[in-house]
């Protein structure tokens, strides 16, 4: 993975090995970190690992991560502007201040639509989506607006791509699940996607059940896209499942034959067989 340069007062911190949360390709930094457990990082979204990383920031009691900058450049200006002294956080850019920020698009996306502003609002979703593909939350909400002005085949591309990304990046959006699994044309390039093929058996309800079949169909289209070699949403929905299946109880995942260890072990094999290298990273030596 490609680091920014140049990295002025930035520390990198080492990855923890073993884990599902943060996502793989999260690289922590030390410089303000408040010690909650959460800090600032160096993200790659999946697929654009030889780019310059986004600098998101955690939330474990939300088990989420918010992509509030969309480069080191405008996350070391905010710290500047901010005279912010290390150990003081560093508050969010707004669209002005960052344009390509994924998290100021969206939160400016859906200010827009207060306003019924529907193409305004679009335009910062797409450039959301742009920086980072597996925002869960602004892939959801561009379909809905896809919608809206009869777009139908993005609205479907867009809720695929919502439904297979990281849950750490969205909420589960069980009403677009819903929508898709009634539409009955496609694009033609997602007539073999097995998201759509298996969309009328998603419900995409989890926790609280002895058996789900949800994973099982998750799971058989992490396969379908391996088989097919479509190495970025395999990672991706690969990330969601592993996610999805840390939240259910110890007996639930021995059931489903899910061992944390192991899977990580497949998230790195899988990233190596696509780019010859996991997606991790240990900080360069001092």
């Amino acid at each position: 993975m490609k680091l920014p340069s140049p990295m002025d007062y930035i520390t990198l911190s080492p990855c923890d090995i073993d884990v599902l949360y943060p996502p793989l390709g999260f690289l922590p930094i030390q410089e303000h970190e408040l010690g909650n457990g959460d800090s600032f990082g160096f993200y790659w979204p999946i697929g654009f690992e030889d780019r310059p990383p986004i600098v998101a920031e955690t939330y474990h009691d939300e088990w989420s991560v918010q992509p509030h900058f969309s480069s080191l450049d405008t996350f070391q200006t905010a710290i500047e502007d901010q005279g912010a002294d290390e150990g003081e956080y560093i508050e969010p850019p707004d669209i002005e201040e960052d344009p390509r920020s994924p998290a100021a698009c969206l939160k400016t996306a859906r200010m827009r639509l207060k306003s019924q502003n529907v193409e305004d609002a679009i335009d910062c979703l797409e450039t959301a989506v742009s920086v980072l593909p597996e925002y869960r939350d602004a892939q959801a909400l561009l379909s809905t607006q896809y919608r809206r002005l009869g777009q139908i085949d993005l609205a479907i591309k867009a809720a695929v791509q919502a439904i297979i990304s990281t849950v750490c990046f969205g909420d589960h959006h069980a009403p677009l699940v819903a929508w898709l699994s009634r539409q009955k044309e496609c694009p033609q390039e997602l007539e073999s996607d097995p998201i759509w093929v298996n969309r009328s058996k998603l419900t995409f309800k989890f926790g609280g059940e002895k058996e789900n079949d949800q994973y099982l169909v998750l799971r058989d289209a992490i396969d379908c896209y391996l088989d097919s070699r479509a190495f970025i949403p395999a990672m991706t929905l690969m990330q969601t499942y592993g996610d999805l299946m840390t939240n259910e109880t110890i007996s639930f995942q021995e059931r489903n034959g899910f061992d944390r260890h192991n899977f990580y072990v497949w998230q790195r094999e899988v990233a190596a067989e696509m780019y010859g290298k996991p997606r991790t990273m240990q900080p360069p030596p001092i």
